[in-house]
């Protein structure tokens, strides 16, 4: 803005200026109103989102209950990690103890306690090239059930951000993103 444009403040326009009959209706009056709008649209988001976690809990829990991979996976957020460490694309000739150690951040012991048991439900394998035998190498079960995640997830997640409490609060966390972003620059 230039110091020769002029402020638009509708809000107060809308409230001194208006007749009582032009008046938009279902308008913010102030920046109270504002932030009780703002608050009203995460508190609505957040029902949508314990919807979304309260199913994939569910399910999670099922899919342990009936699945052995599931239940060792599902058991801690490291195992969770590792399972998705596998399916990072181009991971070379795999991972060693010591390299998933540090992709993950964690001790080694408890990465190659880990890794020797996934490796005993054969969802991660010994690579078998000459001087790589102490990498381990994904499955194609392992692949596979990461896509099939993927896939799971992404719908779930569609069929919660259908529901326009959800959308809205993204919507308007968006803009007030870009309006925040404009503003350091200024």
């Amino acid at each position: 803005m230039s110091k020769h444009d002029a402020k638009i403040d509708f809000i107060e326009a809308q409230e001194t200026q208006l007749a009582d009959e032009d008046k938009l209706p279902h308008f913010p009056a102030n920046g109270e109103d504002l932030r009780d709008f703002r608050e009203s649209l995460i508190q609505r988001f957040i029902q949508t989102q314990i919807k979304l976690e309260h199913q994939i809990y569910l399910d999670k829990k099922k899919w342990s209950e009936n699945d052995e991979i599931s239940r060792w996976t599902f058991a801690t957020p490291n195992r969770q990690m590792l399972f998705w460490m596998f399916a990072v694309e181009d991971i070379g000739e795999g991972f060693s103890v010591s390299r998933a150690a540090d992709y993950l951040q964690r001790d080694r012991a408890s990465v190659s306690k880990d890794l020797s048991e996934l490796h005993a439900l054969k969802y991660i394998l010994r690579n078998t090239k000459e001087g790589y035998q102490r990498y381990y190498l994904p499955s194609q079960r392992l692949l596979n059930n990461a896509a099939w995640y993927s896939n799971y997830y992404v719908d779930l997640t569609l069929s919660l951000t259908e529901d326009k409490n959800r959308g809205a609060f993204f919507e308007y966390r968006s803009a007030e993103r870009d309006y925040f972003k404009l503003q350091e620059k200024a």
